[in-house]
């Protein structure tokens, strides 16, 4: 029998937004999380060497997960929760299919004194909080979860919502949800700057970015090991080395390998060893913009000298390295987002995201997209990464 279906409701800056426990269940078993340093609420170290198989019936959520708590081997289960109190409130204490449970991972801490929860048989499985070891905002990994969906399944749900609109409400509902998507990108990256500062952050969310979403965990766990200047003069080869077996490669696209990324990386710290400054110039030069918002996106592009201002990121700041869309998505994801928390005109900066040209998405769900809007004229934008980032929203609020 299939597990029920638990959401919580995280309060964003928009309202509340409901998120399945699937997320955090996905989150444990990619292990898209800093793995160095982790410690339970008693104080102990752990570390996870296997997940464990991911249950999808009624039970634990991973069957035989492999463990090192305290320096000790252990093996069991383990339960994922929102919170603690959710042991209880799932009648998981009571219940001899979760006797063999030996790590309780919650997303929050306890609200209330650290107290292990037990058993049927009395036994107290130690409880790790993931929150302060994530690697973005919860809100970022369920949009991810989002567009996983958005691309397994045929046109429903956002494709129904916005057909059933007319097309003046299409345009204006993907604005809103681009809006929401772009409050939460920056409210990670005020985050990420307050904790590691400018370059270090710079430093990490690019080589997060350059991972996309299946190896994005090892490339954070690369950059947290090796600091910007560290990483100066390293070999791609003995980098990609250092997180052999974490690396999902099966499927992968050659242009996405982990080593050609962590390549071209290294090509442009070597050319522009301080490249964050000469990214904070950019930004500068985005600040010279007027910030009158216009909704035609090649009016935007043609009065703002898009072509050029994207140039210059390539060559001036990333040295020629990376191009093309995976350049668009590392402006869109990263760059952009983490000039407008440093208080680089953010204004300018929010245009500018919104009108950039599409980053790496699949290209079915541009297609679908573009079909639910008129012709492109001076108040249809053109197909652009807010639209794109406004459907992504959507799904993720469909779940």
């Amino acid at each position: 029998m299939k597990k029920p279906v638990f959401l919580a409701e995280i309060f964003g800056p928009y309202g509340p937004v409901s998120i399945p426990e699937r997320v955090l269940q996905k989150i444990w078993w990619r292990g898209d999380f800093r793995q160095s340093g982790l410690r339970t609420i008693s104080g102990k170290p752990v570390r996870r060497v296997r997940a464990g198989r991911w249950n999808h019936n009624e039970g634990p959520d991973f069957i035989g997960s492999e463990l090192e708590v305290d320096g000790k081997s252990v093996l069991g289960d383990v339960e994922v929760h929102f919170y603690a109190e959710d042991w209880l409130a799932h009648g998981h204490a009571a219940d001899p299919a979760f006797d063999n449970v030996v790590l309780h991972v919650l997303m929050f801490p306890p609200r209330q004194a650290a107290t292990p929860l037990p058993t049927v048989s009395g036994r107290l499985p130690e409880t790790l909080v993931l929150l302060p070891y994530l690697n973005e905002d919860i809100d970022e990994y369920a949009n991810r979860d989002a567009l996983l969906a958005l691309e397994s399944r045929e046109k429903s749900g956002w494709h129904e919502i916005l057909a059933a609109c007319e097309e003046v409400r299409r345009l204006a509902l993907l604005r809103e949800k681009a809006a929401s998507r772009w409050a939460q990108k920056t409210r990670f990256a005020a985050q990420r700057l307050e904790k590691h500062g400018w370059a270090e952050s710079c430093h990490q969310l690019v080589l997060e970015t350059l991972g996309l979403k299946r190896n994005r965990a090892p490339m954070s766990a690369l950059a947290l090991k090796h600091p910007l200047a560290a990483m100066r003069g390293a070999g791609a080869e003995a980098l990609f080395a250092e997180q052999h077996g974490a690396w999902h490669l099966s499927g992968l696209r050659p242009a996405n390998h982990p080593l050609r990324r962590l390549k071209q990386y290294l090509a442009a710290l070597a050319k522009k060893p301080d490249w964050p400054d000469a990214l904070a110039a950019w930004g500068a030069g985005l600040a010279e913009c007027s910030a009158a918002t216009t909704d035609n996106t090649a009016r935007f592009r043609k009065t703002r000298r898009f072509s050029a201002t994207a140039k210059r990121l390539r060559d001036g700041v990333l040295a020629g390295a990376v191009g093309g869309t995976r350049l668009n998505t590392l402006a869109v994801d990263a760059l952009l987002p983490l000039l407008a928390a440093h208080g680089v005109a953010p204004e300018v900066c929010a245009q500018f995201w919104f009108h950039w040209e599409l980053g790496d998405v699949p290209s079915r769900l541009a297609r679908d997209l573009r079909s639910l809007l008129p012709p492109e004229n001076e108040k249809v934008p053109a197909i652009c990464n807010g639209l794109f980032q406004g459907l992504l929203q959507m799904g993720s609020e469909l779940g």
